[in-house]
């Protein structure tokens, strides 16, 4: 596979061949095979300039573009999958055999449905990245080197960091589906250190989502080098806050993080039948505030988890968790689906075609609420704001923690002394509990996210609007320790 046209005709010859093939792979019974296709290529480019008594130092730079593409066949079974992957297309048969061998036996086999009315959507705009030259790419990275180098006389530091993703991707399953679909993703990554009494102060920003190359034409890499650097600047002096609960204002936008990790993994299905989310049995209940609407929507224009399908053939969709403060759904693949008897909602996903898929968040937002965001600040005696959210972790059934990298101390209603490297944490129904004000400010997230589960990383967005939070645990950024789940 070398570029589009290839990938569309590999669409259409295995269209031919996929009933074969998942025939083959239901020779020992299963409830259902699925045969996935993908062609990956990834492109990463660094740039890093540092300042000496000399002056400024010479760049250092680097480039690595990357292909992942192959196929896997899975058979799922009433007590055990079946899975197997190959780099080489040839060897689909083997696969299907692999797999089937894996599965079973358990029961008679089964004959795989033509595929019918099949989905494609391979068209990528012409500005995708992987239709740009090197030097445009290299050229944004020195823009905004230059940028930030010009921007304060104390600058000694900066690292700009880019990388895009054009992913290819077919799904056909014995039931007759059959979905192709190209996505793209980019971003930009720029950080800055600043030297600064009492020692340096680095701190960065980022932009780009599910985008062509032409959006940084509208959002240059000259905007991302100066948000850097005012961070850097505001931070100078920050020390991290003493610890104990308090109650917290979280910005709009990337401070979802937080419903990332303290609600949305709670609400993926494996952990609810695994035992592992203290939601598992509320579906039906209150468990926010009326204020409060959870959804997670991988149809949102930009997100980094927008997509047409889910990596099993499920079309994407909105699914609304909260409503109301009420818990209305969980997020599931198919063998969730089938196993709790609910819904499929589109949330299969892998982080290649070497992985099964799992239950997955796309884009996770909280719904806008009536509330003005001064007024939320205003509401605060003493506490703490949060404008810029870190990593997050988080263990179901143990709780969760993200990370403060600029935040400022509220002080009767009013933003105080800037604070740095603490750590937020708690459980999931405590911070729902806690959620006592939600903004009408909401915004989305495209410019980062990335979320790990299982030995998977996946990309995502989160969004919402300003919130309050009555009670949070405030700690040390030092005093917890990465798990298996998390955002960054």
């Amino acid at each position: 596979m070398a570029d589009d046209a290839s990938f569309a005709a590999l669409v259409a010859r295995i269209a031919e061949a996929a009933p074969g093939l998942l025939t083959r792979a239901l020779g020992t019974g299963g409830c259902w095979a699925d045969l996935f296709v993908e062609r990956t290529v990834h492109h990463r480019l660094s740039l890093r300039q540092e300042v000496g008594r000399g002056g400024v130092g010479p760049a250092r730079r680097s480039s690595r573009r990357h292909v992942v593409e192959g196929a896997a066949v899975r058979v799922p079974g009433t007590q055990r999958e079946g899975f197997a992957a190959t780099e080489d297309l040839s060897a689909l048969e083997a696969a299907a055999d692999e797999a089937a061998a894996r599965q079973g036996p358990r029961g008679p086999a089964r004959q795989a449905a033509p595929p019918a009315r099949p989905s494609i959507h391979l068209e990528l705009p012409a500005d995708a990245p992987d239709a740009v030259a090197e030097a445009e790419k290299t050229a944004l990275l020195r823009a905004a080197a230059d940028a930030a180098l010009s921007l304060d006389a104390r600058v000694r530091r900066v690292e700009v960091a880019y990388h895009d993703r054009v992913r290819q991707t077919l799904v056909v399953t014995s039931e007759g589906v059959l979905c192709a679909e190209a996505s793209m993703l980019l971003g930009l990554r720029v950080a800055v250190t600043l030297a600064a009494a009492g020692g340096a102060v680095t701190a960065h920003a980022v932009g780009g989502g599910a985008f062509g190359f032409g959006h940084f034409f509208a959002h240059p890499p000259e905007a991302l080098a100066r948000e850097a650097v005012e961070r850097t600047q505001r931070l100078v002096g920050a020390q991290p806050p003493a610890p104990g609960v308090v109650p917290v204002v979280l910005a709009a936008g990337w401070g979802g993080v937080w419903l990332h990790e303290a609600v949305g993994h709670l609400l993926e299905a494996d952990a609810v039948a695994a035992g592992a989310s203290p939601l598992a049995g509320c579906l039906g209940s209150a468990v926010a505030a009326a204020n409060v609407t959870l959804a997670d929507d991988a149809t949102l224009p930009g997100g980094r988890g927008a997509c047409a399908f889910d990596d099993e053939g499920t079309p994407a969709a909105r699914t609304t968790l909260v409503e109301n403060g009420i818990l209305r759904a969980f997020l599931t693949d198919r063998r969730a689906a089938s196993r709790m008897s609910l819904p499929p909602t589109g949330n299969a996903r892998r982080q290649d075609y070497r992985h099964a898929p799992l239950p997955r968040m796309t884009n996770l937002v909280l719904r806008a609420g009536a509330d003005d965001p001064a007024a939320l600040l205003a509401d605060v005696a003493d506490g703490l704001y949060v404008a810029a959210v870190g990593h997050g972790i988080a263990r179901p059934g143990h709780g969760f923690a993200f990370d403060v990298l600029e935040g400022y101390r509220i002080e009767h209603g009013r933003l105080t002394a800037p604070v740095t490297g603490a750590r937020l944490a708690g459980t999931g129904p405590e911070a729902l509990r806690a959620l006592a004000g939600v903004g009408s400010d909401f915004r989305l997230d495209t410019a980062r996210g990335l979320c790990r589960k299982a030995g998977q990383v996946v990309p995502v967005s989160v969004g919402m609007p300003t919130v309050l939070l009555r009670a949070m645990q405030v700690g040390r950024m030092e005093e917890g320790g990465d798990t298996p789940r998390g955002l960054m």
